[in-house]
């Protein structure tokens, strides 16, 4: 080893530096080990935290020998390398590697997420899903929306539909946008834009009143026989109100939002009362008598009188009469969130709507003449009439609906005023067939329908249908309300069967034509309606 002076200076001075910088480390350092506070009985003490003294070794130091050269460099300090810690750089992500996850979908491994990094699966935590009060739709991922139109307050409840809907006919403020900013119209074919509701029930008609059509009377005298100016005569079928029997009714009602706010939506609607009908049948062996009563304008004065079609030991025969009503109709609407407040909402709407009412009548019958008092013995007369009144409004309409929903109750109502055409049409036939034998004639005139007043007559004026639905709904299924309602509709200015006819059976019944012109061509028009107590479901989702 060389020990020369230089060099041993040199080793001195490295073994001083490498003491000095050791000597810190020598002395006893303290860790600090920190208690947690876990939830324990002792909850609310504090627990200060408990040093450890740890001792390090001391670490020999060997001296490394150095192979110098000749000439020996001067030392040149050597830069201490320091522990740099990598800072967290930020990465940049485009918009199109953004993968969104709704969080109640599970994160499969392998899932990339950003610029191709693959992140291994998290552990998911089954949580319930979040059920919120007076309301039987959990709530949840991105598809779902929690937004709440002030507009809209009070339209929570048990209606099944999630945030506070209105059930169909309001506004629920989804997606926080509020019912003052509604969008384009559109039609979604999405299950939760879609609400609707069936009722049947009991409909009642307005009815219409006929004159006497069939009557019977005593035996005694077959000019007198069935006269309405007889004390003894009986009107058979006739003179009294037809059509107003209970009759079964159903409404169908189908809608769709038309905006995400669920302040517009469009509904179609569509009603039907079946068909009302009356009928009488009789014959000699029932009634002795049978006859048909007019008046009869071929004399003057006018004067009562009949056709006999049964009289005993004079004529056998048989009478048939029969009429119906038929009334339908349908209408498209947009209605428009108008107003709404404590659990209510009123919608304007406007449209179109159709109605339409069909009622007929028929008369006839059948006498065999026995003696000849009533015509050549042996032969047939058959005698008709038939009447058909069809009305048919076309126009636009305006009105309100509302809905108001306090727990699982809740109370709707429609009103609204059908504006437009009314078509009315009036078709009257009749015809006389008399058989003598091999002799038949055919006379197009029946008895209350003649050439003065047969064939088709129509007219158009301006009519008004009015409409009223009131309606009391239980939430008792999900997302269903069994509803209990009153129903009203009617039709102004409707020409029914009795308007057809002359008012006062008056006809003329000389060829050629002398005296009045009977049956009168006019017609008279008056308001038909159609009401009664509906019971069904409303669905909304």
């Amino acid at each position: 080893m060389d020990l020369t002076k230089p060099h041993l200076a040199r080793s001195l001075r490295t073994l001083l530096v490498c003491a000095a910088a050791l000597a810190p480390a020598a002395m006893p350092m303290s860790f600090a080990t920190a208690q947690v506070r876990v939830k324990s009985p002792d909850r609310g003490v504090y627990q200060p935290p408990t040093l450890e003294s740890v001792t390090l070794e001391s670490i020999a130091v060997e001296e490394i020998p150095s192979k110098e050269s000749a000439d020996p460099k001067p030392s040149q300090p050597v830069a201490s390398a320091k522990a740099v810690s990598p800072k967290p750089r930020l990465q940049q992500v485009n918009h199109e590697d953004v993968v969104l996850i709704d969080p109640q979908s599970e994160i499969t491994d392998g899932t990339v997420v950003g610029s191709g990094r693959v992140l291994d699966a998290p552990t998911i935590m089954n949580h319930p899903p979040t059920i919120y009060e007076d309301s039987y739709e959990d709530v949840g991922g991105y598809g779902s929306s929690i937004g709440h139109d002030s507009s809209c307050d009070g339209c929570s409840s048990c209606d099944g539909i999630g945030m506070g809907g209105c059930d169909g006919m309001g506004c629920n403020g989804c997606g926080g946008s509020g019912c003052g900013s509604c969008s384009n119209a559109t039609i979604c074919f999405r299950r939760d834009h879609w609400f609707g509701a069936f009722s049947g029930g009991v409909m009642f008609r307005s009815g219409d009143r006929l004159p006497a059509l069939i009557t019977t009377g005593a035996s005694t005298n077959a000019a007198t026989a069935g006269r309405l100016d007889q004390a003894t005569t009986s009107v058979l079928s006739g003179a009294n109100t037809e059509h107003r029997d209970a009759s079964f009714g159903g409404l169908l009602k189908i809608g769709t939002w038309l905006d995400e706010s669920q302040c517009r939506s469009m509904v179609f609607r569509g009603w039907a009362v079946t068909e009302s009908s009356f009928g009488f049948d009789s014959t000699q062996d029932q009634n002795s008598v049978l006859a048909r009563p007019f008046t009869n304008t071929s004399v003057t004065p006018n004067e009562p009188s009949t056709i006999v079609v049964a009289f005993p030991g004079a004529a056998a025969g048989s009478v048939h009469v029969d009429g119906s009503s038929n009334v339908f109709g349908g209408d498209i609407s947009v209605r428009q969130f108008w107003y709404g407040r404590y659990g209510g909402t009123v919608d304007l709407l406007y449209g179109y709507q159709y109605m339409r009412l069909d009622e007929d009548l028929n008369v006839s019958s059948t006498s065999l003449s026995q003696n000849g008092t009533f015509g050549p013995a042996g032969s047939v007369i058959s005698i008709s009439d038939s009447i058909d009144a069809i009305n048919d409004f076309h126009g636009a309409q305006l009105g309100i609906a509302s809905n108001y929903r306090e727990g699982c109750w809740s109370f709707r109502s429609l009103a609204k005023l059908g504006m437009g055409a009314v078509k009315r049409t009036a078709r009257r036939s009749g015809v006389t067939i008399t058989e003598n034998g091999a002799d038949s004639f055919t006379d197009p005139q029946g008895l209350l329908v003649r050439d003065t007043n047969s064939g088709t007559r129509s007219n158009t004026t301006f009519g008004v249908v009015p409409e009223l639905d009131l309606s009391l709904g239980w939430h008792r299924f999900p997302r269903f309300d069994v509803t209990l309602g009153y129903h009203l509709i009617a039709m102004t200015d409707a020409l029914q069967v009795s308007g057809a006819l002359d008012p006062n059976l008056s006809s003329n019944l000389s060829s050629p034509l002398v005296g009045g012109v009977n049956p009168s061509a006019s017609l008279r028009y008056d308001t038909f309606y159609v009401q009664g107590i509906h019971l069904g479901l409303h669905y909304t989702y």
